[in-house]
């Protein structure tokens, strides 16, 4: 009898403890203020960048046809412009808002802050190899990476005139690249996290454990690194150490992790599959997880005081108000 007894208080005690875990560590929900934007297109978006609150950039296409370029102006107007015959997977703009792009096949596509500029061709390489993202950071510094799956990963040093003056191949692939100053970039990919050190080498950092699909600092010291299955890296140094804001696989099972923007060093926003957007205040102790989006795979997210806008799989684009 005894034994049946302490049985049964023990599981009590472990069904109170397991409780009192999920209790401290659910995360706070809030519903949000949203709308589609209709791009008229059903093609997958892939990137997004603010030059403004009324001035979006966006590339997608179709994975071996068509990359499509569109701009919206002032929330109301917008064109497409059909620019690679693969798909675009990244837009940046540098300090001068330059648009650089890249995709499929190597495509790597320039246009001058002229609003009147026609787009620019080349490639980085001429083969199968997908370039995943490119960051400039003024037009004669930036880097763009590339990978196939989960190996075959590149870097390209792009310098002077927007040529490649190195080439960097890891056994890692690829998917996002932070540059943070001339002698500093952090890229990240299948369980890697590689940082650019002064004299132009890429060092291993010693971090594993995920697919790391995005970083972004938005301070020189600060940054943040999301991935796949669903961990949240910080650093304060400028990317020679990283911390585990949260682990793989603790708070978002089967919504995976796919892109992560701030709009200052302690509030941004985390995208992914199924409507998932997450908000911080605070550098990312704490997360605020928003509810009532439409079940939509997004893959990138911009956010201004003003709005966000989220893209995703099908054409379809969200605004939504990020005071939430």
């Amino acid at each position: 009898m005894k034994g049946v007894k302490d049985s049964v208080f023990f599981s009590i005690a472990l069904g109170l403890l397991l409780l009192s875990f999920f209790a401290c560590t659910k995360k706070p929900e809030a519903t949000i203020s949203w709308a589609f934007f209709d791009l008229q297109t059903d093609v997958d978006l892939t990137s997004v960048k603010m030059e403004s609150c009324d001035k979006w950039h966006i590339v997608g296409g179709e994975t071996w046809s068509n990359g499509f370029y569109f701009q919206v102006n002032g929330q109301l107007a917008s064109h497409a412009d059909s620019l690679a015959p693969k798909r675009l997977n990244a837009i940046c703009l540098d300090s001068k808002n330059n648009l650089y792009s890249v995709g499929y096949t190597g495509y790597f596509l320039t246009k001058s802050a002229d609003s009147l500029a026609n787009w620019h061709y080349g490639h980085l390489f001429d083969n199968l190899h997908i370039l995943r993202d490119i960051d400039m950071l003024n037009d004669t510094m930036g880097v763009a990476v590339a990978g196939v799956s989960y190996h075959n990963g590149f870097i390209f040093n792009i310098a002077q005139d927007l040529k490649t003056v190195r080439i960097d191949t890891l056994e890692e692939s690829l998917r996002a690249v932070s540059v943070i100053s001339n002698t500093n970039a952090i890229a990240v990919g299948y369980g890697a996290i590689y940082k650019r050190q002064i004299n132009g080498d890429w060092d291993r950092l010693p971090y594993i454990g995920d697919f790391y699909v995005d970083v972004d600092f938005p301070t020189p010291t600060s940054g943040y690194i999301v991935g796949n299955a669903g961990s949240i890296l910080k650093s304060t140094d400028g990317g020679k150490t990283w911390i585990h804001l949260i682990e793989k696989n603790t708070y978002s099972p089967n919504r995976a992790f796919r892109a992560i923007h701030f709009i200052n060093e302690d509030t941004g926003f985390i995208t992914g599959e199924k409507g998932l957007l997450w908000k911080t205040t605070d550098g990312g102790l704490n997360w605020i997880i928003a509810k009532g989006l439409p079940d939509i795979e997004f893959h990138d997210i911009a956010v201004c005081a003003e709005i966000g806008v989220l893209v995703g799989k099908n054409g379809k684009m969200v605004t939504f108000d990020p005071n939430f």
